[in-house]
C-alpha cells in the first residue's frame, strides 16, 4: 500500500510521465462539478432564488437577465458573474458583461463590469458586493430580498454567440468588533507606486494550468513554466495570507526566425491578470503585444488588509485567500509557436503572514483565508481535485494500518490468552504455525486430559 501511496503522491505533486504536446482545439472553461443549473429571468418578478455558492446559466448577446437574494444583516455579499466566450473566438472592446447588486427598489447597491479586448476571447469576470460598513450603502444594510441583475453588452461587431454564464455567490461573515479605518499611506501602495523586487530565479518546475476558477492549479513561491495553446487561458492561484503582497511575474521566450514570414510582431500576443478570492479582477488589463525577441509583464499588488475594500484603488486586496492568475495566449501566437507558447511564471508572496480580523464566523470556510492545507496543495503544485483524492488516498492508508494494527493486536491477545491457559492446565500452548497433520486432524493429546484443562477423557 505504501508504494501505490507513493506513486500517486508524485504523479499528484506535477511529476507525471511527461506526454508529447498536441497542437488541438484550446481547451475551454470548466465549471465546478458542484454547480447548480439555473434559468434567469427576464423580469425581476420571475427570478430565481440564489444562495450561497455555485450556479451555471448562459447568456445571449443584449441579453438581461435577474436572479433573487436572500441577505441578512450581517455579513457582506460578493456575486462574481463569469462569462465565458468560446476559446479561440473573437471578442472586441464593445463586448462586455456587468452585474448589479440591488435592493427591491431599485437601488443600485454596488455593481461590477468587464470588457473584452485585444479581439481575442477571455472570461470575464465582473463582481457586485454588499458590504455592511460602507456608508455608500445605505440602501442595502437591511435584511431581506435583493437582486442581481446581469447584462451581456453588445455592439456593432460583437461576438453573436450565446455564452456559458457562472455564478459565484460568498458570504463573508461580520466582524465582532468595529471595522479598523485604511490606513494612512494605503492608496499609495498600489502596484503603480512601487519599487518591484528582484522575481525569483532558479530552474523552472512544469505545472499546466487549469481552465478557470475551479481547476487553477496551486502554486507557491518559485518558477514555474507551462506550454500554452494559441486562443486559450491557462489558470493558476496562489495563497495569500493577510499583510502579505502577490508578486506575479509572467514571461515569454524569444521566437524562431522564420526567413520570408515578415514581421515578427503579433500585437495581441498575450495578456495576464489577477483576481481576488471573490474572483474579482484587480486590474483592467490590456493585452501585451510581442516581437519576436521574448515579453514580460508583471504586477505587485497591495498588502492584503480587510480596510482595504473601503479605498478605490486597493479594494481588490480586501481578503486573504486564494489568488488567481489567468494567462491568455493570443490566436496569432501560433504562427511563431505553432506547438504551443512557452511561458514562465515567477511567483513571490512578500511579507509575514499577519493576524487577520476578528470574524463573527467561519471566514476561512466561507473562502476568506490560508489554511495549513492551502500551503501543502501550493508547495506540491495541486489542483482543488488532486488534493481531495490525496486526502482520499491518505484516508485509506491509515484505515489500512489501522486495521492490519488491530487485527495484529487480536492475535497477540489470542496468543496471550492461550498460554495462559496453557500454563494453567500445565501443557503447553498450541503453535498457531505447527503444521496439520496429514488426515487434516489436531494433534492426539496425552491420556491425562484434553487441551485446556478440560475434564479427563475415558
Amino acid at each position: 500500500m505504501s508504494a501505490v501511496l507513493c506513486l500517486a503522491a508524485g504523479f499528484l505533486g506535477g511529476q507525471a510521465a511527461p506526454r508529447a504536446w498536441a497542437a488541438a482545439t484550446p481547451r475551454g472553461y470548466q465549471p465546478a462539478a458542484e454547480a447548480r443549473q439555473i434559468t434567469g429571468a427576464a423580469s425581476s418578478a420571475d427570478a430565481p432564488e440564489l444562495a450561497t455558492g455555485l450556479f451555471t446559466d448562459r447568456i445571449r448577446l443584449g441579453q438581461e437577465k435577474y436572479y433573487a437574494l436572500d441577505l441578512d444583516a450581517k455579513a457582506d455579499v460578493h456575486v462574481t458573474a463569469t462569462a465565458v466566450p468560446e476559446p479561440g473566438s473573437r471578442v472586441t472592446f464593445q463586448d462586455g458583461l456587468k452585474v448589479t447588486l440591488q435592493n427591491t427598489e431599485g437601488d443600485s447597491c454596488s455593481e461590477g463590469s468587464a470588457d473584452g479586448n485585444g479581439d481575442t476571447a477571455f472570461p470575464l469576470a465582473a463582481t457586485a458586493s454588499r458590504l455592511m460598513g460602507d456608508p455608500a450603502d445605505e440602501n442595502c444594510r437591511s435584511a431581506g430580498p435583493y437582486l442581481v441583475h446581469v447584462v451581456r453588452e453588445e455592439g456593432d461587431n460583437s461576438d453573436p454567440s450565446s455564452w456559458p454564464l457562472e455564478l459565484s455567490v460568498m458570504v463573508e461573515p461580520g466582524l465582532k468588533g468595529g471595522i479598523p479605518a485604511p490606513r494612512p499611506g494605503a492608496e499609495e501602495e498600489t502596484d503603480a507606486h512601487n519599487t518591484r523586487p528582484a522575481p525569483p530565479s532558479g530552474p523552472a518546475e512544469a505545472r499546466t494550468g487549469g481552465t478557470g476558477f475551479n481547476d487553477a492549479r496551486a502554486l507557491g513561491d518559485g518558477v514555474w513554466k507551462d506550454r500554452v495553446r494559441a486562443g486559450e487561458t491557462r489558470w493558476f492561484r496562489v495563497p495569500v495570507d493577510w499583510g502579505q503582497r502577490l508578486y506575479v511575474r509572467t514571461e515569454l521566450p524569444n521566437s524562431a526566425r522564420q526567413s520570408g514570414t515578415g514581421s515578427r510582431y503579433v500585437p495581441h500576443g498575450f495578456r495576464m491578470n489577477v483576481y481576488n478570492p471573490a474572483r474579482t479582477p484587480l486590474y483592467d488589463e490590456d493585452f501585451q503585444g510581442y516581437d519576436g525577441d521574448g515579453a514580460e509583464f508583471d504586477r505587485y499588488s497591495n498588502p492584503v488588509r480587510y480596510e482595504n475594500r473601503f479605498l478605490d484603488a486597493a479594494s481588490g486586496t480586501r481578503f486573504a485567500g486564494w489568488y488567481y492568475v489567468a494567462v491568455t495566449v493570443g490566436p496569432d501566437m501560433a504562427t511563431p509557436f505553432p506547438d504551443g507558447t512557452p511561458v514562465t511564471l515567477r511567483i513571490d508572496v512578500r511579507g509575514r503572514a499577519q493576524q487577520g480580523p476578528e470574524y463573527d464566523g467561519d471566514a476561512a470556510a466561507a473562502g476568506f483565508g490560508v489554511s495549513g492545507r492551502d500551503r501543502e496543495m501550493a508547495e506540491k503544485g495541486l489542483t482543488e481535485a488532486q488534493a481531495e483524492h490525496s486526502a482520499t488516498l491518505r484516508t485509506v492508508g491509515w484505515a489500512g494500518v489501522g486495521a492490519g494494527g488491530a487485527l495484529l493486536l487480536v492475535l497477540a491477545l489470542w496468543l496471550l490468552l492461550a498460554r495462559r491457559r496453557a500454563r494453567t492446565a500445565g501443557h503447553p500452548a498450541p503453535d498457531p504455525y505447527a503444521p496439520v497433520p496429514p488426515d487434516g486432524l489436531l494433534p492426539h493429546h496425552p491420556p491425562h486430559g484434553p487441551p485446556y484443562g478440560g475434564p479427563p477423557q475415558s
